[in-house]
């Protein structure tokens, strides 16, 4: 799946996007998105460097950068796969006892790994936000749009990524699970909210 998602086009993506098929979908499109926010500020910072007096900091938040980037493309395709897994627990027989007793634990084994998925994403937003936030005091004025344009990406792509918490977040068998991942959501929705005014306003 990892191969099939990073060889196509931008083009085809786009219109996999638009197709009538399930994936990819919201969580999977807004890592991207994200991806794509947090390369943005890579990228101002890699031009700021060129003209900065001390170049490790900048080197430290590039490498951090380039992490959260490779960690959202992971989270990209786990959610292609976590999706792809929870419908296909959906078409798990359930003519005896037994076999609905084993598709409801393996529907809520895979909701809670797609409740999972969108949560550690999220986390990799926020830490994206951090680095705006440090990138906006030491870039040049000249590409600062660029840091709040990938700021914004990063927060809204957060909040959208989230959205998949909400909708697995009932499906999930324990309620300490439920609880804990509810209480996750709403600190990264916290974090993220703060740290986007931090790295724009």
């Amino acid at each position: 799946m990892s191969d099939a998602t990073f060889e196509q086009s931008i083009g085809d993506f786009l219109d996999a996007i638009a197709s009538d098929a399930p994936v990819p979908g919201g969580g999977s499109v807004s890592a991207y998105t994200a991806a794509a926010g947090m390369g943005l500020v890579v990228m101002a910072l890699e031009v700021s460097v060129k003209k900065a007096d001390d170049a490790a900091p900048f080197a430290d938040f590039i490498a951090r950068g380039r992490t959260v980037i490779a960690e959202l493309k992971t989270g990209l395709v786990a959610d292609i796969e976590c999706f792809s897994t929870y419908m296909a627990t959906l078409k798990l027989p359930k003519g005896t006892d037994e076999e609905v007793a084993k598709r409801k634990a393996a529907m809520g084994a895979a909701a809670l790994t797609s409740t999972a998925v969108p949560v550690a994403a999220a986390a990799h937003c926020v830490e994206g936000l951090r680095i705006a936030v440090a990138a906006r005091a030491i870039c040049r004025p000249t590409i600062m749009s660029d840091v709040y344009a990938g700021a914004n990406l990063l927060e809204a792509s957060c909040r959208s990524i989230l959205l998949n918490v909400d909708a697995n977040l009932g499906s999930i068998p324990s309620q300490a699970d439920r609880d804990r991942y509810a209480e996750a959501k709403a600190e990264l929705l916290r974090e993220a909210e703060i740290l986007l005014v931090q790295a724009t306003d």
